[in-house]
This record gives C-alpha cells, sequence and structure tokens, in this order.
C-alpha cells in the first residue's frame, strides 16, 4: 500500500514537472523564440531543415522567400544544392545587394524559381549571365496567376520598375488557384476554405510560437524522410499523386475532376480575370508583357502538342503580349525522334516534372534568341 502511495506521488510529481516544463518552454518561446532563431540562422542554414524558415508569408500575395538567405543544404534529388536570395527575397547568387531596378522580370512557380539547383544552373541564371542585364527572378514554389497578380501589384506599389515582364504559366496553376487561391477586391490573396484548414488558428501559433512551430516541423521532415521513397533506379518514373492530379486537367475532358473543387471551367474564367488585370497594370506602368508555356511529363505522354494549357494562353496573348513562347513543340519533336521515356530521362529529374540542368538549358537558350 505504502509503494503505490509512493508511486502515486512520485507519477503527480513528475506530471507537474513537466508540465510547468512545457508551460515554460512557451512562455520562453514566445517572448524570445524569434530571437533565439535570429541567433542560431547561421547554424541553421547548414541543416535540411532550414527551407521551413526560409519559405515565408506576406500579408498581400500569400508567401514568399527570405531575403538574404544562404542555405547551404537546400534538398536536391541525387546531392545538395545552395539556395541564395538577395536582399529583396529573389533568388540569386549568394551575397548580392540590388536596387529595385530591373529590365527583365521572370514570374511563375517552382520552375521559374528553379528548384534543386543553384541560381547559376537555372535557365533565370543562364539567361541573365549570357545578356548581362539585371534580372530579377520573382518565381516561388506554388505560384499560380492570383498570385502573379497580387505579387507584381505589390512591387509596382513599393517603387520597384521593369521594363519587361515574361510570364511561365505553369500546368499546377489551375489545381494552385482552384485549391488554394483567392483573389480578393483589392487584389491581395486568402487561402480558400480558411475556416475548415484552421489557418488562423495555426498561423497564431506559427507567429507566436515560432520555436515550437520549427521543431514540430523538424519532427514532421524526419517522419517523412524515413518513408520509403521512389527507387531512383526504377523502370518507368514513379511520380506523387498529387503530381499526376495536377497535371490531368489538360488532357481529360471533364470539367469536374476527382482532386479538384469545383469546375474546371469556373477557374479558368479566375485565372484569365487575374492575368488580364495583371496585363491592364503593367500597360499603365508601360511594361512589356512575355508569355511562356511548357509540358510537365504527363503531357509528353498523354496530351498532345496543342493542348489545352497552349491554346488558352496563347489565345490569351493576342493582342497583348510581347512574345508567347511555346517549348511544347520542341518536347514533342523529341519524343518523335526518340521516346517519351528517354526525352523524360534527359530533361526531368526523375520521379519528379521539374526540369533538371539540361532542361533548364534548352529554356535558355531558346529565352536568349528570342530576347
Amino acid at each position: 500500500m505504502i509503494f503505490f502511495k509512493t508511486l502515486s506521488n512520485f507519477l503527480k510529481s513528475i506530471t507537474i514537472i513537466v508540465f510547468v516544463t512545457f508551460i515554460l518552454t512557451l512562455v520562453i518561446d514566445f517572448f524570445f523564440g524569434n530571437f533565439i532563431l535570429n541567433k542560431l540562422d547561421s547554424y541553421l542554414s547548414k541543416t535540411n531543415f532550414y527551407e521551413r524558415l526560409i519559405r515565408i508569408d506576406h500579408k498581400f500575395y500569400h508567401h514568399t522567400l527570405k531575403e538574404n538567405v544562404k542555405y547551404e543544404k537546400a534538398a536536391s534529388f541525387d546531392q545538395y544544392h545552395t539556395l541564395c536570395t538577395d536582399n529583396h527575397g529573389f533568388k540569386y547568387k549568394c551575397g548580392f545587394e540590388r536596387d529595385k531596378n530591373f529590365e527583365i522580370a521572370f514570374l511563375g512557380d517552382s520552375f521559374v524559381e528553379g528548384v534543386a539547383l543553384n541560381y547559376e544552373n537555372t535557365f533565370v541564371g543562364i539567361f541573365e549571365n549570357y545578356k548581362k542585364t539585371s534580372v530579377a527572378n520573382l518565381g516561388v514554389t506554388s505560384y499560380a496567376p492570383n498570385i502573379y497578380l497580387s505579387k507584381v501589384k505589390h512591387l509596382i506599389e513599393n517603387n520597384y520598375t521593369f521594363q519587361h515582364l515574361i510570364v511561365f504559366i505553369d500546368i499546377s496553376d489551375m489545381y494552385d488557384d482552384n485549391i488554394f487561391y483567392k483573389l480578393n477586391e483589392d487584389f491581395s490573396i486568402s487561402e480558400r476554405n480558411a475556416k475548415e484548414k484552421n489557418l488562423k488558428r495555426r498561423k497564431f501559433l506559427r507567429y507566436n510560437f515560432p520555436l515550437t512551430n520549427y521543431y514540430m516541423y523538424v519532427i514532421k521532415m524526419n517522419n517523412r524522410l524515413n518513408k520509403q521513397v521512389p527507387p531512383l533506379k526504377s523502370e518507368k518514373p514513379i511520380f506523387y499523386e498529387r503530381a499526376n492530379i495536377k497535371s490531368m486537367w489538360t488532357y481529360k475532358s471533364e470539367n469536374e475532376l476527382n482532386g479538384y473543387d469545383g469546375a474546371i471551367s469556373k477557374t479558368k474564367s479566375e485565372m484569365l480575370f487575374a492575368m488580364n488585370e495583371l496585363y491592364k497594370i503593367l500597360k499603365q506602368n508601360d511594361i512589356k508583357l512575355s508569355l511562356a508555356v511548357y509540358p510537365w511529363p504527363q503531357q509528353l505522354e498523354n496530351d498532345v502538342v496543342n493542348s489545352k494549357h497552349v491554346k488558352m494562353w496563347r489565345d490569351f496573348c493576342n493582342e497583348k503580349c510581347f512574345k508567347f513562347i511555346d517549348f511544347f513543340p520542341f518536347f514533342f519533336e523529341e519524343v518523335k525522334k526518340s521516346s517519351y521515356l528517354e526525352v523524360y530521362k534527359k530533361y526531368y529529374f526523375w520521379n519528379d516534372v521539374h526540369f533538371n540542368t539540361k532542361g533548364n538549358k534548352i529554356i535558355a537558350d531558346r529565352l536568349i534568341k528570342e530576347f
């Protein structure tokens, strides 16, 4: 009896200690979390988990990259790469401070950002190095037309200048605007179904308890890394399910598809509205607009060269764009010469939809000729 009473008292003491420690940790996090993370920045930038700290929310256009970043262990597909940003939060060479005046700006999602590659090996970096002109890479992972409009509006209103904006419209833009981004009346971005996603609570916790948010991210990523990933030497690429969902709208005839919220035609109208408003803003500020389209591997395997994606943006560009650059014909011709699988191996990262170094070089060479 005495033993159980002693054990009970011991467990109560442990529970109280754990609870008090937890509360103290949260108090320290609330008041000093950001200070501690900033002090650890040079160390954290050499870890696999720095991604959580450099992809940040933006109050007007949803999300962006942190400024003055040097992330030396950014994940790639076969090794690490270094991800750097300038003083504006634009992906660039490491350690550069630049003013707000640029001749050419590129805008798009992860393809333009150049995921898994050093800036110098992305098509934006290759283009800049060849042309020796001032270039801004405005692209960030998961951008789409609603954000294209919102970000450009914000930048122009904050005294950034561009002579020419080249927008790379991605296959996945349809999905991202359909599922995630809502354009508000002032052209700011909010997230669809924010209440159901508990976004208000999650953002409160992220902003006010940054240390807790960070180590929870580390635990989550460790669990993900420990799970089985697609083999690098499979006979055919194994894409994540979401990649297949994002790509299928161009070669499926249905207006409503599994994985999407509502009709494809409705999102198409919303995307065209956003791009038309972007065109108006650029015209008012005497900025030229060009558009580029390019295929995912799924398009090369399942779609046609004159894809719905191509038609949609070619029609939009009529009398609006300085140039419309269609990369579909090049890649489809390459498939004709060899095979889908050979072209995929040559120009894309295995088990992924993004262009590798050779794919980026193809894009860059065409841009250099066009401009």
